[in-house]
């Protein structure tokens, strides 16, 4: 039944697809957001039980009630794993701003790739280096930060959702892990920034920073939070990368970067991600924090301690296909480990 529910959500989200600002995101982050300004930012315990009964309490709920629905029916549970999936993944969330950069580069139009770029940025709150990519990057830049992107958003669309839609019962993995990102968008930035009639509302799709002030640790309960449970998801991911792309040129990136940042951060996760993407397809990519402060991140040669990385080809526009067909393989891979898995179940 699992298999099945993801097979029935995925197709569901490619013919009827829900973008990012739906109304039951919007609303959810509407009253984290309440749920943050009703709390004292001083009081890191009680913002830590918040977390765990906003994540913990959805989750529970979602298996109390997917039991209950089977035991009424078995069509009824499958219906309701199929509608929390469809909410919680799905690629045309942000497959969109990536085809389009696609589009507009194939018909040369690098200003124009720019400005979507530009848009998924603002939209997706990325970092420096891809705001400065979509500013004035030439069209290597572009692409570089466009797959950059697009890897990190089908982790937490796709990969992550699935992985612990597979190990928790029912989809109370699935609807736990988005409530962490929905945490992440709403905790993990200052509430100025979330509540400027000016930003725009978004997931966050790239780093980020935990840099809050001292009193305020709902940023620092965001992140570490989602780190803790996307570890082992994006390390799956990493792996499935490396299976299903360039395997020698992926697990080399991955060891080369291991110990750049700290562990158990987001900085950690995307730079696992991303780095074992980028040796699977061949492709240079920026890394998030893989530099030393005040260095060029596009620098690959003057960056100390990664000799050992291999010899990776500057992107192009042809590189964008090339990480369209890595994430779908890497999807294909994950219904045939399902498939093993519910095999040996049903054969043991």
């Amino acid at each position: 039944m699992t298999l099945l529910a993801l097979i029935i959500a995925l197709v569901l989200e490619q013919l009827r697809p829900i973008r990012q600002m739906n109304l039951a995101q919007g609303w959810v982050e509407d009253k984290l957001l309440e749920v943050r300004g009703a709390l004292d930012p001083e009081r890191r315990r009680a913002i830590w039980f918040t977390w765990a009964f906003i994540v913990g309490g959805a989750a529970i709920g979602s298996m109390v009630v997917s039991a209950l629905l089977g035991l009424i029916h078995p069509l009824l549970e499958l219906l309701f794993a199929v509608a929390v999936l469809y909410l919680t993944l799905g690629f045309r969330q942000f497959s969109h701003w990536f085809s389009d950069i696609h589009a507009a580069l194939k018909n040369e139009d690098l200003p124009e790739a720019r400005r979507i770029l530009g848009q998924w940025v603002e939209e997706s709150q990325a970092d420096a280096v891809a705001r400065s990519a979509a500013e004035t990057g030439n069209e290597s830049a572009v692409v570089r930060e466009s797959i950059r992107l697009a890897l990190v958003a089908a982790q937490r669309h796709v990969f992550g959702p699935i992985f612990w839609f597979v190990v928790l019962p029912g989809p109370s993995g699935a609807l736990a892990y988005w409530l962490n990102v929905q945490l992440l968008r709403a905790w993990g930035r200052p509430i100025a920034q979330r509540t400027s009639a000016s930003a725009p509302r978004a997931l966050l799709e790239s780093e980020v920073s935990p840099a809050a002030s001292v009193s305020d640790h709902f940023s620092e309960v965001a992140c570490r939070a989602y780190s803790w449970l996307d570890w082992l998801p994006v390390r799956v991911t990493a792996i499935i990368f490396a299976i299903v792309g360039n395997f020698e040129d992926s697990i080399a990136m991955w060891r080369s970067r291991a110990g750049v940042s700290p562990a158990m951060s987001l900085d950690d996760t995307d730079r696992v991600l991303v780095a074992s993407g980028a040796g699977a397809i061949g492709v240079r990519l920026t890394v998030p924090d893989a530099q030393p402060a005040g260095s060029d991140p596009y620098d690959w040669e003057g960056q100390s301690g990664l000799s050992a990385e291999p010899d990776l080809r500057e992107a192009t526009e042809y590189s964008m296909k090339s990480s369209v067909g890595l994430v779908w393989r890497a999807v294909i891979m994950w219904f045939f480990i399902v498939l093993i898995f519910y095999l040996g179940r049903w054969l043991s």
